[in-house]
C-alpha cells in the first residue's frame, strides 16, 4: 500500500507530515528522523486517548538538544491508514507538547521524502 501527503505549511520551511487515525483519534504527525521513537503526543492527547491503562514497562527517554533526559510513558496503540491497520510505541511526558513520528515507526515502511515537490510517500515493506 501507498500513502503520500503533502508538506505542511504551518512549518518554516514546510515539513513532511503524516496524518492516520491513532487509536480512533484522527492526528498529524511531523516526520522527525532525528527522534528514534515510534510516535510522540502531547501528554493530554495521551491521557485522554486512554493510554496511560496501556503502559509497557519498556524504558525509553527523550533526549533534548541539552542533554537533558526526560523519562517516556510509553504504550502500544492502533495507527489506521485508510484499511491498513498498524501497531505502534506512542510515548509522552508532561513535559513536551511536541507531535512526532519517528524512526521506530518509519522503519515498517520504505519513505521518500521528495523535497523539490513538497511530498512525503510511504510504502508498506
Amino acid at each position: 500500500m501507498d500513502w503520500t501527503w503533502k508538506y505542511s505549511l504551518e512549518h518554516t520551511p514546510p515539513a513532511p507530515v503524516v496524518k492516520f487515525d491513532l487509536a480512533g483519534f484522527p492526528i498529524e504527525l511531523t516526520v522527525d528522523t532525528g527522534f528514534a521513537g515510534g510516535i510522540l503526543i502531547p501528554f493530554s492527547l495521551f491521557q485522554s486517548l486512554a493510554l496511560l491503562s496501556a503502559l509497557t514497562p519498556d524504558l525509553y527517554h527523550a533526549v533534548m538538544p541539552d542533554s537533558r533526559r526526560i523519562r517516556l510513558y510509553t504504550a502500544r496503540a492502533e495507527v489506521s491508514m485508510g484499511s491498513a491497520k498498524f501497531s505502534a510505541d506512542v510515548h509522552s511526558s508532561p513535559l513536551l507538547e511536541k507531535r512526532l513520528i519517528g524512526r521506530s515507526f518509519l522503519r515498517s515502511f520504505v519513505a521518500l521524502l521528495d523535497g523539490e515537490k513538497e511530498k512525503l510517500r510511504l510504502r508498506s515493506v
